[in-house]
């Protein structure tokens, strides 16, 4: 994406009189179009393979009765990426940063680490589901594909030289491949657009859904992908000093981001209404098996425009997936490493586990565990983001409002919650080991949860007077290996 406002992102400071001033923006078409970009990153991980898997889920366990809970879900996390995308245009600096300049040390590392399990677990899900893919259209070997999904990479190492503008072009065009195809099959399907509506609208849970639900709520919100977005809009180099400038990306990237979800929320649907059609018949479904489902019931036709979709969901995820791993690393870890090396480690970390998976178990379904470990590892991105929306000092006139933080404090409690509920099993057999083990990590999670919850960030000037005292020993060091090299 070009830079937005690109003749007045530097063009002063705004007088200090101004800040009681309503600032009214007035819409235009031809402006929205230069800030399109970033929201469309930041939806494909409302349509990763694991949403499809969720999606696909509901639709077998509840019809269309669980659409309310897609969308609102959808919605919940629209309220989430725009406090993390006004974190990183008022502070001009991504969360990963901040949290590095905010948390105690021992803490802030904590959140990497977690953050790291975070962007593994959504790898996972987003390597194997353009593997199966592959193997739909092309027969090849789960692992094969696998492997042949690394070379995605490259693709992220181009970036500084195609732009972000022309990567954005790409994403779109990936996410339109997965609307006609996914809609296409929805077609076959020709679902009672009466009962589509009812599902929307009316709130109701069947007893066979209840899991289902679960898992379509730990699917939707993302935690890697509040620090993504914070990272994509903070690249954009936008003043924070120019006040008007800022008003307005802040209005026109909360509609940007506002449509690219409810395109993300219309595919979901569209899932959810293809695989309703087989709601208590019995058939067990997953993201492979899917493809001669529908082959048998529709022909090849519908078996290709599954798997090209499910190719488009899992090759545009694993670039979003690559992206802020890089932004997670560079912003926790202070490491001068280059592009190229920085990529390799954050994709090795998250390819192997899915490299192990789909040697050991070609059939196994991980997705719902996967789903699950997202809901669960959210608190530990959702808690900084709040507090430093909390923060008046850093954020001024954009603090977060007490309703909104209550709002998405208990939702999220509510979330984790309702995950660890759903993950603990109907019978338990206290002779076994691995029983005391879960309750092992379950106690300490909770523990470092409120640590993190608890945990006081640095004062604001603190913090500024530390990052000039950095940055003057960054110059005199940089300085120092010039003389040397000399």
């Amino acid at each position: 994406m070009a830079e937005v406002g690109q003749n007045n992102i530097n063009s002063g400071t705004v007088n200090s009189n101004d800040h009681q001033e309503k600032i009214n923006v007035k819409f235009s078409l031809r402006e929205f179009f230069q800030y399109f970009g970033p929201g469309l990153l930041v939806a494909i991980a409302y349509i990763d393979p694991g949403n499809l898997a969720g999606d696909m889920d509901a639709g077998l366990n509840g019809k269309y009765h669980l659409l309310w809970v897609l969308f609102l879900s959808t919605l919940l996390g629209f309220f989430f990426q725009n406090r993390a995308m006004m974190i990183g245009l008022v502070t001009g600096k991504d969360m990963a940063k901040l949290c590095r300049y905010y948390y105690p040390k021992k803490m802030s590392i904590l959140l990497w680490i977690m953050a790291e399990i975070a962007i593994i677990g959504s790898d996972i899900q987003e390597v194997l589901g353009s593997a199966i893919a592959l193997q739909i259209l092309f027969g090849l070997k789960l692992w094969i594909g696998v492997i042949l999904t690394i070379s995605s990479t490259i693709l992220i190492l181009l970036i500084k030289y195609v732009g972000m503008r022309f990567l954005e072009l790409i994403f779109g065009i990936l996410i339109g491949t997965m609307a006609i195809c996914f809609f296409i099959d929805l077609g076959y399907i020709a679902p009672n657009f009466g009962e589509l509506m009812e599902g929307m609208f009316v709130p109701y849970i069947p007893s066979s859904a209840l899991t289902s639900m679960v898992g379509l709520i730990g699917a939707v919100l993302m935690p890697h992908n509040l620090y993504l977005h914070s990272s994509l809009v903070y690249e954009k180099k936008i003043s924070r000093n120019d006040r008007p400038l800022l008003h307005k990306s802040i209005f026109y990237f909360k509609i940007e981001t506002g449509i690219s979800l409810l395109i993300s929320f219309f595919i979901n649907m569209a899932v959810i209404g293809t695989f309703a059609n087989w709601y208590n018949s019995g058939t067990d479904i997953d993201l492979s098996s899917a493809a001669t489902v529908l082959e048998e019931n529709f022909g090849a036709a519908a078996k290709y425009i599954w798997g090209i979709g499910l190719l488009a969901a899992g090759q545009s995820s694993t670039l979003t997936g690559t992206l802020a791993g890089q932004f997670v690393m560079s912003g926790f870890v202070k490491m001068r490493v280059s592009k190229f090396k920085r990529a390799f480690i954050t994709r090795a970390i998250a390819i192997v586990p899915a490299i192990v998976i789909a040697f050991i178990a070609d059939d196994e379904d991980f997705n719902n565990y996967l789903n699950i470990l997202q809901a669960i590892q959210l608190p530990f991105a959702v808690i900084p983001l709040l507090k430093l929306s909390m923060d008046r000092e850093l954020m001024g006139e954009f603090t977060i409002g007490k309703v909104q933080l209550t709002l998405l404090s208990v939702l999220s409690a509510a979330i984790v919650g309702v995950n660890y509920y759903a993950s603990v099993p109907d019978e338990v057999n206290w002779s076994e080991a691995w029983i005391y083990i879960i309750l092992v990590v379950m106690v300490l999670y909770f523990i470092f949860l409120g640590i993190v919850l608890f945990t006081k960030i640095k004062d604001t000037k603190d913090v500024k007077q530390s990052m000039l005292s950095n940055h003057k020993q960054s110059l005199i060091q940089d300085d120092e290996q010039y003389h040397v090299k000399q």
